[in-house]
């Protein structure tokens, strides 16, 4: 880990340099471009696309160029196969095949990046070192982005859009920077002072300004990924008291310091108070509705998008009315209204297979295995969420399942063990 003991980290580092130096060109080129990714993600969308996507693109004639393909044999690997060919097969009997296909084909670059963290570029903890010190640069860079907005509105509360001009910057700290968050909240728990300091220091901005994004949902994941964070290595309650206070209080501060926060805290907001009559169910129900009227084979993948103005009210039991959206605004919602039951039963299969194989490479003394379950969990946990086909969601999701299931890897058998203590 970044700081649990220096003296290991920067040992760590000096062997990745020498690694590096002798890496094939085209491994040592790909590997760099890796670390790159945490800044590509500050730009846009479409450069953190091409970014992922020649990630799995370089796997994959890595894989062929090594004559390699033992990767195919990982249970996770096969169940989200498995899940693909289910999306691509409901999806040829869709009123748009062509569509439907096509979304399909295309979403596999996202676990594709999964399994090229874990089976290649990120697979030790050197590696993942060096990446967690560049997404905490990225972070930084962020949070100062964020504080500039802050500044020049005013006022706090308010729904940001950091470099984006779109109001998700909060997926990019609550999502992308989770792998970083849980770390730290697993070295303030189990490191030295002088470090466990600066990392509950770290963690508690990032929460923080994930909460001045105005994204509620992204401020729980990550909330909940430095609760999850702090049991998931070494246990020590007295250190997991001291900061939970101190994390509470500030929180308590900061509401009754900020009419904003109280607001965006209150829970008498419809999407609480009076769930049913809200947005985020009325963006919902649609979904519901497809899928009682397709249940088997769904709409095909990216479909809602395009049938959503011709679905029906649905039967009169179910409350509240249509809104349509580019998605269900529920990954589970959404899988079952478009790739149907059998779709819903294997991908629920696919995310209980990744968070699985993460949580069985828990290892005494390796710290990126005992906590790399954590980001696949709260991922993948039942909540109102962004698309489960699309793209930003994605990008942001699986660039932190990726990283996660890398740490995974170094708990399997033979992998090096990370910074014992």
């Amino acid at each position: 880990m970044i700081v649990t003991d220096y003296g290991n980290v920067m040992s760590n580092l000096r062997l990745l340099r020498q690694q590096i130096a002798f890496m094939p060109r085209l491994e040592r080129f790909f590997f760099i471009f890796w670390l790159s990714g945490p800044f590509l993600y500050l730009i846009e969308r479409s450069p953190a696309d091409i970014w992922l996507s020649l990630v799995g693109l370089g796997f994959l004639f890595h894989s062929w160029q090594r004559r390699n393909w033992q990767w195919l044999n990982w249970g996770w690997v096969r169940a989200i196969g498995l899940f693909w060919a289910v999306m691509l097969g409901v999806s040829l009997v869709s009123v748009n095949p062509a569509y439907a296909v096509g979304e399909a084909i295309i979403w596999i670059r996202f676990p594709l990046y999964a399994v090229a963290c874990a089976a290649w570029i990120g697979n030790r903890p050197e590696r993942i070192d060096a990446m967690l010190m560049t997404m905490g640069v990225a972070g930084l860079v962020m949070i100062l982005v964020l504080g500039v907005e802050m500044i020049s509105i005013g006022s706090i509360g308010d729904r940001l859009q950091g470099p984006y001009g779109d109001l998700i910057p909060g997926s990019f700290l609550g999502k992308s920077m989770m792998p970083l968050a849980v770390t730290l909240s697993a070295i303030c728990v189990t490191a030295r002072p002088k470090y466990a300091i600066p990392a509950m220091i770290f963690a508690g901005v990032l929460a923080i300004f994930t909460l001045f994004t105005g994204e509620r949902m992204n401020t729980v994941l990550i909330c909940s990924s430095l609760l999850l964070g702090a049991f998931s290595h070494e246990i020590r309650l007295k250190r997991i008291f001291c900061a939970g206070t101190i994390a509470l209080a500030g929180f308590v501060g900061l509401a009754l310091a900020s009419p904003g926060i109280r607001a965006l805290l209150s829970p008498e907001r419809p999407e609480v108070s009076n769930y049913f009559q809200s947005e985020y169910w009325f963006s919902m129900r649609p979904g519901i509705v497809s899928f009682l009227e397709n249940p088997l084979s769904g709409i095909g993948v990216g479909m809602h998008r395009l049938l959503c103005p011709q679905i029906g009210d649905g039967p009169a039991w179910l409350p509240g009315q249509n809104s349509c959206h580019p998605h269900a605004h529920q990954f589970y919602v959404q899988i079952a209204e478009e790739v149907g039951i059998f779709g819903l039963v294997f991908g629920v299969a696919a995310i209980g297979a990744i968070i699985l194989h993460a949580w069985r490479q828990r290892q005494d003394g390796n710290l990126y295995a005992n906590i790399a379950w954590v980001m696949p969990l709260l991922m993948f946990f039942p909540q109102p969420s962004a698309d489960f086909f699309g793209q930003w969601n994605n990008l942001f999701l699986w660039f932190a399942v990726g990283l996660a299931m890398a740490m995974a890897a170094t708990g399997e058998s033979g992998a090096p063990r990370t910074h014992q203590h």
